[in-house]
């Protein structure tokens, strides 16, 4: 008898406590569900970041800068367009450091380049155009286009001691484009550094990558400089 009444007791007890513990499970369950909320929100963030970020790379434009055929001036000048879509070249700059001075000449028309007698098309006119996916174009040689800026100080009344390409330290070429939908122009450079050696001057890299020009203000900046040469 008294083990019968032993075990109705435990019956009863465990009874209890399971209604307590449902009681508690009720007055947490907001508090879970705010929970799984918040992380089930999260986890699509994250997913969501990787999404945009992967989409920006994807249709971010980005244009290569190299030389080409050797190291010496006479090296070609060649960009590529690895962007997904094609890139409209509107302008193409060129910026000569010599004897602490910079002369920036727009080369766009391609005046050394037909002087040269070398392209033929479109590109003896001018350097813009497409740039369609995954091509390149041959902007001349680097010897032209120092020619090209030299003659364009001395127009705008530079005072020159001697030839450009003797007394340049380094030069910059900057491509100037549209692509797609973007507002403004997009915009790539890079620096080249001219070696003197006892057979001529030698062209190296400064950096190791084509810098691309993103910030707004700085792709503004450009554009106004470019209305000003029109």
């Amino acid at each position: 008898m008294l083990s019968e009444v032993s075990h109705l007791s435990n019956l009863i007890s465990i009874k209890f406590q399971k209604v307590a513990m449902l009681e508690t499970l009720l007055k947490i369950a907001p508090i879970i569900s705010a929970a799984a909320s918040i992380g089930t929100l999260c986890i699509w963030a994250v997913y969501l970041q990787i999404f945009v970020g992967g989409h920006r790379r994807q249709i971010k434009p980005m244009l290569v800068i190299n030389h080409g055929e050797g190291r010496a001036l006479n090296a070609h000048c060649l960009v590529t367009n690895m962007s997904k879509e094609p890139v409209h070249i509107q302008s193409v700059v060129a910026k000569v450091l010599a004897d602490g001075k910079t002369h920036t000449a727009y080369i766009t028309d391609a005046e050394d380049i037909r002087r040269s007698g070398v392209a033929t098309g479109w590109q003896r006119m001018t350097r813009q155009g497409p740039l369609q996916p995954g091509t390149m174009v041959d902007m001349g040689t680097f010897d032209c286009i120092l020619e090209y800026a030299e003659s364009t100080a001395i127009e705008n009344g530079g005072e020159l001691h001697r030839k450009l390409d003797e007394q340049a330290e380094a030069i910059e070429i900057i491509i100037l484009g549209i692509y797609g939908s973007e507002d403004l122009l997009i915009g790539a450079s890079r620096k080249f550094d001219l070696a003197k050696a006892a057979n001529g001057a030698g062209l190296r890299a400064s950096e190791a990558l084509t810098r691309q020009i993103t910030r707004r203000q700085e792709r503004k900046k450009l554009l106004r400089e470019l209305n000003e040469q029109l």
